[in-house]
């Protein structure tokens, strides 16, 4: 069984597919194993729409959380899923790649099977969780080599690190404050930054964390 991606016969999509076979094909050949990112099958094109063909895994964490609710995750299960995005993002920066878009509809659960947790007083079943905590990274059409231009805005606006914000570039950091918002979201079933508006998007970061430091206001290239 395998999964194909089909990307619009649109130029900037179609350059974007471009890049992810180029990083797919990378991460594949580093990454005999299979651990850490989708595997690469091939690739074709169908009439100017380019086709990737990968392995076929299981929902994305987003598909899970909703399909049960937004009900929180396990922590021991957050905390198995945490591990292993930090060693697949450690490994992707060691081929001097950056994702820039991780998200949980960019993890994909290696299996498709869920389990049921007791959690109840009289032992009655009434939680799904994934039958395995493995999972794999997938969309690389946004990912970047750490040498390239780094000036534009990247990442899904709720994992969205704040010296992106800033117009301040970015690099490796990116990705991590990005695990730290799916890691959250996770624990709690809900967004930890629901916002849509640069401002807003600050002012809650400094609720959560404090406020900024002076020297990343110092710098920034937007005045908000």
């Amino acid at each position: 069984m395998v999964a194909i991606k089909i990307v619009r016969a649109v130029n900037k999509y179609s350059d974007a597919a471009m890049i992810e076979i180029d990083v797919l094909q990378k991460l594949a050949r580093n990454d005999a194993t299979g651990k850490h990112c989708v595997q690469i099958r091939n690739w074709f094109d169908y009439r100017n729409h380019i086709c990737i063909v990968c392995e076929k895994l299981g929902p994305s964490l987003y598909d899970f959380l909703r399909k049960t609710a937004y009900r929180p995750f396990p922590i021991d299960l957050v905390r198995e899923l945490g591990e292993q995005l930090l060693e697949s993002v450690a490994f992707m920066h060691a081929l001097k790649l950056i994702h820039t878009d991780l998200k949980p509809e960019n993890i994909l659960l290696v299996s498709s099977e869920d389990a049921k947790l007791a959690e109840n007083k009289d032992g009655s079943f009434s939680k799904k969780v994934p039958k395995s905590s493995a999972i794999k990274l997938i969309d690389f059409g946004s990912t970047a080599y750490d040498h390239q231009d780094c000036s534009y805005i990247v990442s899904t606006r709720h994992y969205r690190a704040p010296e992106v914000i800033l117009g301040h570039g970015w690099s490796y950091p990116c990705d991590i404050w990005s695990i730290g918002c799916i890691l959250v979201e996770l624990c709690s079933g809900e967004t930890l930054f629901q916002t849509h508006e640069n401002l807003e998007h600050l002012a809650m970061m400094e609720r959560v964390l404090g406020p900024l430091p002076r020297h990343m206001l110092e710098r920034a290239e937007y005045v908000y």
